[in-house]
This record gives C-alpha cells, structure tokens and sequence, in this order.
C-alpha cells in the first residue's frame, strides 16, 4: 500500500507530461519534437521517453535524501541535451534547431534579443511561462548555463556573503537592456549584436570559470546573469514561498549548502530567505529541524511541496522536449 502511494503522483505526473506534449506532434507545420523531425512517428516515442523520465524523476525527487542529487542529475541532462542540439545543428544539419536558424545560447540574450529584435521568441515564452507557474525555478532547475555554474560552485557554499550584491546584479541588467536598446536604436547589424552577444556570454564563462569556482557559490547566476535578476523580481508573481520557521536555531547548516547566497545571517534572522532564493530546496533536506518549509497558500508544507516538486517536474519535462537553439 505504501509503495502504491509513492508511485501515485509519479504516474499522474508522467500521465499529465504526456497530455501536455501531445498537441505538440500535430502543432504547426514544422515538427516541435525533435525526434519527429527526424522519422515519422518518432515525437510519439519522444513523449513516451520523457514521461517515464518525469515520472522516475518525480519519486525520486519526492525522497528528501535523493532530491538534492537528482535535481542536479535533471538539471545537467537537460544543459547536456541543449549543447549537444546546439552542436549537432552547427555540424550536421540545422533539424536540430528549433527554428532553423542558429541564436547564441546566451542566458542573457532571452532578454536583450528581442528588444534589440522587436519581437518575441520562443525561448522567451517559455521563460515567462515557467516564471509564471513555478517561480524562481528557472535558476535551479532548467537553465542551461545554471548548470555549468552549479557544478563549478561545487558542493559547498562556506565563503563569505557578496559584497554590494544588489547593486551589481541591477548593474548588469541595466547595462543588458541598455546595449540591446542602444543597438536597436542606432540601426546595429547582426554583425554588431553578434559581437555584443559573444562578449556577454564570454565573459559569463570567465565569472563562472574563475569567480564561482574560487567563492563556492553561484556568481553568473546570483550576480553576472540579467535573466536571473529579473526572475528574483518575478518570482513573486508566483504563489509558492520559502519560509524560516520559529523552530529555527540559526545553527546555520543551511548557510554551507546554498550556492545561491540566499541564506546570510539577516536572512535566518528575518525568516525568510534572500532575494536570490530559487526554491531549490537543497537547504530543506539539510535542516535538522525542518525548519525550513515550502509554503502555498492554503496548505500544509509537506503538501506544498509536493506540489512544487510536480510543477516544477511536469515544466521541465516541457521545457527539455521544446528548449531548443
């Protein structure tokens, strides 16, 4: 009975991912699954694939002992996928994109192209769409570069708090906005925004290669990335809460696994974590306490939770079927 229990929201998850993909296969006239593009009849299989994925991914992740690990197994099979899309659509054939034409994969550009464009993309829709229903877990669940960035910041997160955080991270979201709009303006060729879109990513590479590897947390993310700034903003629109209850005794073992400095000691004081939180959850399976708790209106954390773990679950599935160059 109780190993049927824990399989139940697994399947309905699974079932739910298969529903949600399936109008995908008779969308439009190119193909949106990849594997459709590729045979007849192979999105069919595509979406059976992911669904069983959703559905292991969702036990797994219901376990507070596993969920940790396999939110970075998740999260690192669905950068590992885009890259590898990524170079087989420069060195193969351009099927494996989404659109046909190639676009930087630059976390920052899903901001700044379409202004510099004047018109909305898809992977813009689809970040508003995770925004939207499952909050920050853009930052920690499906961003490809999040991914480098996490395995770079390793395992711990014991350096000091960043120094004049805010500032910087509305810093580089100004300039991002600033350049894009600048380029529109004066009438910049692609020439001109493929330069500025290289440097932005290359320098992102460089903060995450030097800077989050040498402070243990998450830099490109939590300070460098626009994308990410703008979530911490965002977020709120979103109904889900991480909240510090009274039991907390500041014991601060939270501080040393979360890569995303959103845990300081002001933060434990007020109760609530930092404005870079993004509900990984790595800090509520760590507590001794439980202490810290997911929180949706109307329900028990333990309920909340599971509620998350399933949005969350159910869009990345989604977002690995659709997030494509």
């Amino acid at each position: 009975d109780n190993m049927q229990k824990r399989l139940l929201l697994p399947v309905l998850t699974g079932t739910i991912v298969v529903v949600l993909l399936l109008p995908l296969q008779f969308a439009g006239e190119r193909p949106m699954l990849l594997m459709e593009r590729l045979f007849a009849g192979g999105g069919y299989i595509q979406i059976a694939a992911i669904a069983i994925f959703a559905a292991v991914l969702e036990y797994n992740m219901l376990q507070p002992e596993r969920s940790g690990r396999w939110r970075r197994i998740s999260w690192s099979l669905f950068s590992a996928v885009f890259f590898l899309q990524l170079i087989l659509g420069i060195a193969v054939d351009k099927i494996f994109l989404m659109t046909g034409e190639l676009h930087l994969p630059v976390p920052a550009l899903i901001i700044s192209g379409p202004l510099y464009r004047g018109e909305l993309s898809v992977m813009t829709l689809i970040f508003l769409s995770a925004v939207l229903l499952s909050g920050p877990a853009w930052c920690s669940q499906y961003c490809y570069f999040g991914a480098i960035d996490s395995a770079f910041a390793g395992k711990s997160s014991a350096s000091s708090p960043v120094r004049n955080r805010l500032a910087l991270k509305n810093s580089f979201l100004f300039l991002s906005i600033a350049v894009a709009l600048l380029l529109r303006v004066a009438g910049a060729g692609q020439t001109a925004a493929l330069i500025a879109g290289v440097g932005t990513g290359v320098a992102g590479l460089g903060v995450i290669a030097v800077i989050s590897r040498s402070k243990g947390k998450m830099m490109h993310c939590t300070v460098w990335c626009p994308v990410g700034t703008l979530v911490s903003y965002l977020k709120n629109i979103n109904p889900f809460r991480m909240k510090i209850e009274e039991s907390c005794t500041s014991c601060m073992r939270c501080t040393s696994v979360c890569r995303y400095d959103a845990l300081r000691r002001e933060d434990i004081a007020n109760r609530r974590p930092g404005m870079t939180c993004t509900l990984c959850g790595d800090c509520v399976t760590t507590c001794k306490f439980s202490s810290i708790t997911y929180n949706f209106p109307g329900l028990e954390p333990s309920t909340a939770r599971k509620l998350y773990i399933t949005v969350t679950v159910v869009i990345f599935s989604l977002v690995l079927a659709m997030a494509r160059i």
